[in-house]
């Protein structure tokens, strides 16, 4: 599956571009195992991103088995053309020599044309304390082209303990309001993801 924007993150050897793209069912069976490994550190925030990629993983099969999830970003388009049906997909990042998914989101377009991010997680391996820089931000911006494809004018979602400085770091930084349990990405800041995620559209 080829991807459909590649954002520029930090690694352990330096600048990497990250691929991204709409996932498969061999990417939703592969979450099932994701980093199982890291499971003994223990850390409430490594517990909860293996928690959040299986349920990407379910919820792609679910939405899957109803022929409700799409499998590419032209076949999101075409699916959510004059209808309003609600249209799961799942996205899978990844980098250039490394075998592990590097971050996945599951994500609906609902059928009044809004974008909701469900669940968002960074691989455990693959985070900041191990040098990994951007990943999260470069997932908001694969969402922010979406949005533009489909004329979408509203992203939201829920915001966890751990994600909500994230949120509002990354994608509200014009917004005074304070995150707590959800977030909207819209307006002006909506408009600013999009202008920052059109240099690495794979599509042009």
């Amino acid at each position: 599956m080829k991807a459909f924007i590649r954002p520029p993150i930090q690694t352990q050897s330096g600048i990497a571009f990250l691929d991204i793209r709409f996932g498969t069912l061999n990417d939703a069976d592969n979450l099932d195992s994701w980093s199982e490994a890291t499971r003994s550190d223990g850390s409430t925030r490594t517990l909860d991103a293996i928690e959040l990629a299986t349920l990407a993983g379910k919820r792609w099969r679910y939405y899957s088995g109803r022929n409700e999830a799409a499998s590419s970003l032209d076949d999101l388009v075409q699916r959510s053309s004059g209808t309003l049906n609600e249209i799961g997909f799942l996205l899978v990042a990844e980098l250039p020599g490394i075998p592990h998914v590097v971050a996945t989101a599951w994500c609906r377009r609902t059928w009044c044309n809004h974008l909701v991010l469900d669940l968002l997680a960074t691989n455990p391996s693959y985070g900041r304390a191990q040098g990994f820089r951007h990943v999260g931000i470069s997932m908001l911006l694969a969402l922010a082209h979406i949005t533009r494809r489909l004329e979408i004018p509203l992203i939201w979602g829920e915001a966890t303990s751990d994600s909500a400085g994230f949120y509002k770091t990354a994608a509200l930084q014009e917004n005074r309001r304070k995150v707590q349990d959800h977030f909207f990405i819209r307006g002006k800041n909506l408009a600013n993801l999009r202008k920052a995620a059109t240099p690495y559209s794979a599509e042009l």
